[in-house]
C-alpha cells in the first residue's frame, strides 16, 4: 500500500439558493448524464493579478525572535552576548532596559541603543550582530511539499520561498504524478493586505511578479479545486482524489471504500459549479445500479455527499452537509491533511 498526501485547503463559501431548504428532495434536479448537458456548470475563474514594482530588496531589520550580540564601545569595548528581540519588539539592553528595535533597520536600533544610554555614557558607540536571525521567517501552507515557517534569507524571492517550502505539491495516483497546487490562485499576504502578483508567473521568472519577500509574509497555495473531486458523508472512507476524464459517481463511490450501511443510497447531493452560485443535483445509486437512472460523468471540482437514511428530509440533509462545507472553508486558514490510501 502507498499513502499520498493531498494538503487540502478548500476554500469554498457555498450560498446554497433558498429553495433547496425547502423539505423534500423534489425541488432538487436530478443530476445530468454529463456536464456538458448543463448549461450552468461553469469552473471556477481567476482574474490574473497585474504585479507590482519589485522595488529593492529591504535593509536587515530586527524582528521578534532575532538573536543579537550588543557591542559598546567607549572607555572599554564590552560584549553582552544572547539578547533576543521579544514579541513586543524590544531588546533588553544592560543598563538601558526595555529599547524599542523591532522593524528598524540595524543601524537605526544601534542609534535607538545609544540614545537610551546617553544618559550614562555620552560617548558610547553600539553595535549590533545579529548572531540568529530565528524571527526573519514567512509561514508557507496549503499543497506544498512542507507546510510550516521558511526562513527568508536576504534578497529571498517568492518564486525561491516557494522552492524553500517543498516546491508544489504533486499527487501520485496509480503511477502518474500531477501538481496539485493551483499556483495561479495562490496569495502572497503581507500585512494583511493581499499582493496583486500571480505565484505562476512569479516561477516563470517575471520580476514584477517574483517579488522580495519580507519576513512575517505569508503565502498560501490552494491545490487545484477544478482538479479534485471530493467524496464525503456515509462512505467508507472519505477522501479528495485527483479528477479523472471520464469518472462516473459509481466509480467515485468506489474509489471512496463504497457506501456505509447508514447510507441512504437514495440520498446523494452533487454540489458543482462556481463557489459564488453553486448547483446541487440529486442522485441516486440504487437506480443507477438498477439501471433505471443513467450513472452520471462527474465534473472536476466535484463535492459528492452521501447523506444518511436516518435523516428524515432535505432540510435535515442540507444541515448534515453545511457542517462539513464549513469545515471545509476554515481549512484555507490552516490546512486539512488527508491521507488517502491506495494499492501500489
Amino acid at each position: 500500500m502507498k499513502t499520498v498526501a493531498f494538503r487540502l485547503a478548500l476554500t469554498l463559501s457555498l450560498a446554497l439558493p433558498g429553495m433547496l431548504l425547502a423539505p423534500g428532495c423534489g425541488g432538487l434536479p436530478r443530476a445530468p448524464a454529463h456536464p456538458s448537458d448543463d448549461g450552468g456548470f461553469r469552473a471556477v475563474g481567476v482574474t490574473p493579478p497585474e504585479g507590482m514594482d519589485p522595488g529593492q530588496p529591504s535593509p536587515m531589520m530586527l524582528v521578534p525572535g532575532d538573536v543579537v550580540t550588543l557591542r559598546t564601545i567607549s572607555a572599554t569595548t564590552e560584549e553582552v552576548e544572547g539578547l533576543t528581540v521579544d514579541a513586543r519588539g524590544m531588546l533588553h539592553v544592560p543598563l538601558a532596559g526595555d529599547v524599542e528595535v523591532g522593524g528598524l533597520p540595524l543601524e537605526q536600533a544601534e542609534e535607538r541603543i545609544e540614545q537610551a544610554m546617553r544618559q550614562y555614557d555620552r560617548t558610547m558607540r553600539a553595535t549590533i550582530i545579529v548572531s540568529d536571525a530565528a524571527g526573519h521567517t514567512a509561514s508557507v501552507i496549503g499543497a506544498v511539499g512542507e507546510q510550516g515557517q521558511v526562513r527568508v534569507a536576504p534578497g529571498m524571492r517568492v518564486a525561491e520561498l516557494l522552492a524553500a517550502a517543498g516546491g508544489a505539491l504533486l499527487s501520485d495516483e496509480d503511477g502518474t504524478s500531477s501538481l496539485t497546487a493551483d499556483l495561479s490562485s495562490a496569495r502572497l499576504v503581507r500585512e494583511g493586505e493581499v499582493l496583486p502578483i500571480s505565484l505562476q508567473q512569479a516561477v516563470e521568472g517575471d520580476p514584477r511578479h517574483n517579488v522580495y519577500v519580507r519576513p512575517g509574509d505569508h503565502l498560501y497555495v490552494p491545490p487545484q479545486l477544478e482538479q479534485l473531486v471530493s467524496v464525503i458523508g456515509e462512505v467508507n472512507g472519505a477522501r479528495v482524489m485527483s479528477f479523472q476524464p471520464g469518472l462516473r459517481l459509481s466509480q467515485a463511490l468506489a474509489m471512496a471504500g463504497g457506501v456505509t450501511r447508514d447510507a441512504n443510497g437514495g440520498d446523494i447531493r452533487i454540489v458543482r459549479g462556481g463557489l459564488e452560485n453553486p448547483r446541487v443535483y440529486r442522485a441516486a445509486i440504487d437506480h443507477i445500479v438498477a439501471g433505471e437512472h443513467p450513472d452520471p460523468i462527474i465534473a472536476p471540482g466535484d463535492i459528492i455527499h452521501v447523506g444518511s437514511s436516518a435523516l428524515a428530509d432535505f432540510r435535515d440533509a442540507i444541515a448534515a452537509i453545511a457542517p462539513l462545507i464549513s469545515i471545509a472553508a476554515t481549512a484555507s486558514i490552516g490546512a486539512t491533511t488527508i491521507a488517502v490510501a491506495s494499492p501500489d
